[in-house]
């Protein structure tokens, strides 16, 4: 019995060994597992932090190759299609050229060294005859050493010379609205403008020059104290054009004919004087012009001072400009240049007059004297040769 027992006693201890030896086991498996988890994730990240670095030092190098690597071969610069110049002493061709050119170097990344050679290269006809003289006269090696602001000194002096200038600008006042649509004239304002910066300087002023050049079907339609900025009032007159060719469609309106010929003018102007002598009514008050009825500005408020009871060009705030020096207050007829050179040419070309002197000749020296006219010679009936002595002559 008693060995039978400890038979059965024997198996049953090793079970409990097992048992316990595996759980020891699976503790020091997971303890050992955690551990090595972290190393791989260590492991993994260190490797991931090496590669990362890496590729931002590749970078980085690319980047700085990019950097040093400025400029662009002549071959890029003409496959943006730069402009032509070929000498117009125009400034508004010339300095539209100028930003063009500017703009291809802009988007080519050119290099600021080779402005010159490539902008020149875009030369043509007298524009080129001017530049080759221009490098004859400051040498080939001053030619190549010219930054591009060097170059626009001479350049700009040349095709955009200041009398020139000045003409657009007495041309941006006096412009007006003959007839042409709303694209074209705003197209041409805009051009002058860009030569107006000194006097026009505000926006309220572009907008008041604009609607001073419309014609009058457009402004009798329009305010422009309504409007902030000059895109604004160039959209309200594209509104009343189109309004103005339903009119024309719908035989409401005529239309209106661009530069008539001068014998179909003067026929019209000779018919507007007949009628004019046929149906003559006194100046209106308010817009100054001859009409019948009550004057259709006299509720609308003036563009310069806002008031009602007149227009812009009867407007006592009215500020004139001189066309001389372009300055406002006074008028070109008044500017002090001009009465300054006056003075000064007065001053040198005047002379001193001579004064007159008389000689009184008795009737004996009348008759003794050659140049002595009498009467009696001319054909004349005097009595006497004493009335009839004159003046031997006046020194």
């Amino acid at each position: 019995m008693t060995d039978k027992g400890n038979d059965e006693a024997v198996p049953r201890v090793t079970e409990q060994m097992r048992e316990v030896i595996a759980e020891e086991v699976g503790k020091a498996i997971e303890n050992s597992l955690s551990g090595f988890i972290d190393k791989i994730q260590t492991t993994v990240l260190s490797v991931v932090d090496e590669r990362i670095k890496k590729l931002e030092d590749s970078a980085s190098s690319a980047k700085e190759k990019l950097v040093e690597r400025k400029g662009c071969s002549y071959k890029e610069f003409m496959a943006c299609k730069p402009p032509l110049y070929n000498g117009e002493v125009d400034p508004i061709v010339c300095q539209r050229w100028l930003s063009d050119i500017e703009g291809v170097f802009e988007r080519t990344h050119c290099d600021a060294n080779d402005f010159v050679a490539y902008g020149t290269g875009q030369l043509r006809g007298q524009a080129k005859d001017w530049w080759d003289n221009k490098k004859k006269e400051i040498g080939s090696e001053e030619a190549k050493a010219m930054t591009w602001d060097e170059f626009k000194v001479p350049f700009l002096k040349h095709h955009s010379p200041k009398a020139v200038i000045n003409r657009i600008k007495e041309e941006f006042i006096q412009l007006r609205q003959k007839g042409e649509s709303i694209d074209k004239i705003t197209g041409t304002f805009l051009d002058k403008l860009r030569f107006c910066d000194e006097l026009v300087t505000t926006e309220e002023q572009k907008v008041y020059y604009y609607y001073n050049m419309l014609s009058a079907e457009y402004r009798e339609f329009m305010t422009p104290s309504k409007y902030e900025t000059l895109t604004e009032i160039i959209n309200a007159a594209r509104e009343r054009e189109i309004e103005l060719k339903k009119q024309i469609e719908r035989g409401e309106r005529r239309t209106q004919v661009v530069n008539p010929s001068p014998t179909k003018k003067a026929r019209v102007s000779d018919s507007s004087k007949k009628q004019e002598g046929k149906n003559s009514t006194p100046s209106c008050k308010v817009c100054g012009k001859g009409h019948k009825g009550e004057c259709r500005f006299k509720d609308k408020p003036c563009p310069i001072c806002g008031k009602t009871g007149h227009t812009a060009v009867l407007c006592p705030g009215k500020v004139s400009v001189c066309y001389k020096c372009y300055q406002p207050g006074h008028k070109k007829s008044e500017c002090p240049e001009l009465s300054g050179k006056k003075e000064d040419k007065g001053a040198h070309t005047e002379a001193p007059k001579a004064k007159a002197r008389s000689f009184q000749l008795t009737a004996v020296e009348a008759k003794t004297e050659p140049d002595v006219v009498s009467g009696k010679e001319s054909g004349t009936s005097s009595g006497h040769a004493g009335g009839d002595i004159r003046g031997k002559g006046v020194l």
